[in-house]
This record gives C-alpha cells, structure tokens and sequence, in this order.
C-alpha cells in the first residue's frame, strides 16, 4: 500500500472553541482520496474540525 504524507492547516478545536491548530504526518493508504477521508476522520475523532485545507502528497 503507497505510503502518503499530509499537512492539515486550520483544524478548529472542538473542545476548545476558538482555539486553531495545525497537523502532520504520514500513513500507508490505497489511495490519495482514501488517505484524505483516513485522515479527516482521525482527526474528526481527535476533536479537531478541519476548517483549512488538507494536503495530501505520496511519498
């Protein structure tokens, strides 16, 4: 499975409202679409809302 990094800009914080941060890493994916659905969902459940864009590069 291709290996894909990500840089996540502008994820508001759920649990703190106003509160603005941003996110990277890596993860092993079938598909760029697919790592970007991953991704958001994992941040979704981390209590952080992706309001920016959400890029997606294969390594």
């Amino acid at each position: 499975m291709p290996k894909y990094s990500f840089t996540a800009e502008e994820l508001a914080d759920t649990l703190i409202p106003g509160e603005i941060t941003s996110a990277s890493g890596t993860l092993s994916a079938p598909s760029p679409q697919a790592a970007k659905k991953a991704i958001e969902s994992s941040l979704r459940s981390r209590g952080y809302e992706p309001t920016g864009n959400i890029t997606v590069t294969q390594k």
